[in-house]
């Protein structure tokens, strides 16, 4: 009779642990004043690269030219665009690190003004990195940031999918 109930047990342990994950979850935030940190040399580019230091050892490094700005993060990042939702970025100054508790961040969540001129930035989209352990990085896929919960939708797509996103393999995720 016993031995009967142990999967239903088990079962329910199962369902119950999922939620449980993600909310073992946790956020941390940086802000950054990129054109103050660190910035690389030139090569007669009228492009700018700066980079700041991130949360645990990633560095941060912030990319802009006369019309969009843009970052990526630490040493193997994926050289990508941002959103095929719009056609100029500017990215913001607040980094949003998403990881187990007590552990390394495995994304960031970074909000861009967005829009389909330079001189017209109306919209807003939040863009969700992969942090893998190896130093790569790139782009999980981006929410419409005017969008209700839409921090929360972007937390999510965080938790869901950054622990196993391949990046250059996987499809990218755009709202």
């Amino acid at each position: 009779m016993m031995l009967g109930r142990l999967p239903l047990a088990i079962g329910f342990v199962a369902v119950l642990a999922a939620p449980l994950r993600a909310e073992q979850w946790a956020s941390s935030y940086t802000s950054h004043d990129y054109a103050k940190c660190r910035k690389d040399k030139g090569n007669g580019d009228p492009v700018s690269v700066h980079r700041c230091p991130g949360k645990a050892g990633l560095t941060v490094t912030w990319t802009a030219g006369d019309d969009s700005s843009a970052v990526d993060f630490g040493a193997k990042a994926l050289q990508e665009t941002i959103s095929d939702k719009a056609a100029f970025f500017e990215v913001g100054k607040t980094i949003e690190w998403r990881g187990p508790k007590g552990g390394k961040p495995q994304a960031a969540i970074v909000r861009y003004a967005t829009g389909q001129s330079v001189s017209k930035l109306d919209g807003s989209r939040l863009v969700v990195y992969r942090l893998a352990p190896d130093g790569a990085s790139c782009i999980i896929g981006s929410i419409d940031a005017r969008k209700p919960d839409a921090n929360a939708a972007a937390r999510r797509l965080a938790e869901e999918k950054a622990a196993g996103f391949r990046c250059g393999q996987d499809a990218r995720t755009e709202d």
